[in-house]
């Protein structure tokens, strides 16, 4: 796959592929290792109505845009009018599409939730509009100049030896466990933030941090910053709050951990790789 990013489009009545989301979900075809994506010249091909559709850019030489379906619309076959396109979160298809087709799912799912979100000027209230040069707003009155949100944070691997910092999160399904990850504030920088957070959510001091990578995480708006970090004082107090429970784990005992496609998996099967027995499914 060959992706191009874009903000301007030359050839609006070009079939291209569409990226339509619905409750965070987005609209597919097919099943198994056969998912595909609408390849259209305007959802109305389908019977929907969306918002205004965004452009962003060429995969494999084809148009791709994005848009958030209404609601109330339900996608349907022309040919007999029954309701049974599917929606689906875009990890539950990263296993069926693969690393490259699920980032650009989470470009289109950021531009598409940003471009519907600022609609008005935070300084003044007025209408922002795309800009003429750049993936960006500008106020009709003032002149201000918006860009996507980004939130930075931190996603952290810690080990003690041969055993890796799991932690299991109030949010998280029953038995689910991951290493800790922590927004940026004002002001700190990603190391400090790495400090504060462990400190915060499970008691301990690490040391030796070292950078691993970088995601784009569009839910809502994450860019995680990913490090490896190990063990230097302390004993294990989760906060009770946010972390529930956190331990230590051998490579050949995980619990259940995120499923493939986040940092935090990568992270994950990246101790257990060092370990000799690395399992990426």
């Amino acid at each position: 796959m060959e992706f191009v990013p874009g903000v301007f489009c030359d050839n609006t009545e070009q079939r291209g592929f569409w990226f339509l989301f619905k409750k965070g979900k987005v609209l597919y075809f097919g099943s198994g290792d056969s998912i595909r994506f609408p390849e259209l010249l305007r959802p109305s091909e389908l019977g929907l109505k969306t918002t205004e559709p965004v452009y962003i850019g060429q995969l494999n030489g084809k148009n791709v845009f994005t848009a958030q379906v209404f609601e109330t619309e339900e996608p349907y076959h022309n040919c007999c009018g029954v309701a049974n396109y599917p929606y689906a979160l875009p990890r539950d298809l990263f296993m069926a599409v693969g690393e490259d087709m699920f980032n650009l799912i989470c470009r289109a799912w950021h531009i598409s939730r940003w471009t519907e979100s600022w609609k008005f000027c935070p300084s003044c209230g007025a209408p922002m509009r795309p800009s003429g040069t750049e993936r960006a707003k500008v106020c009709t009155s003032c002149g201000r100049t918006d860009y996507p949100l980004l939130s930075p944070a931190v996603i952290v691997a810690v080990t003690k030896g041969d055993r890796l910092l799991l932690a299991s999160n109030s949010n998280f399904p029953a038995g689910r466990y991951s290493i800790l990850a922590g927004f940026v504030e004002s002001g700190e920088s990603a190391e400090d933030t790495i400090h504060r957070e462990i400190m915060e959510e499970v008691g301990i001091k690490v040391k030796n941090i070292k950078y691993f990578g970088s995601q784009c995480w569009p839910f809502p708006n994450s860019f995680m910053l990913g490090f490896t970090a190990e063990w230097e004082s302390g004993e294990l107090h989760p906060d009770g709050v946010e972390i529930i429970k956190a331990d230590w784990f051998k490579a050949d005992s995980m619990p259940d951990i995120p499923p493939c496609g986040s940092i935090s998996r990568k992270l994950i099967n990246n101790f257990i790789k060092t370990k000799g027995n690395c399992n990426d499914k």
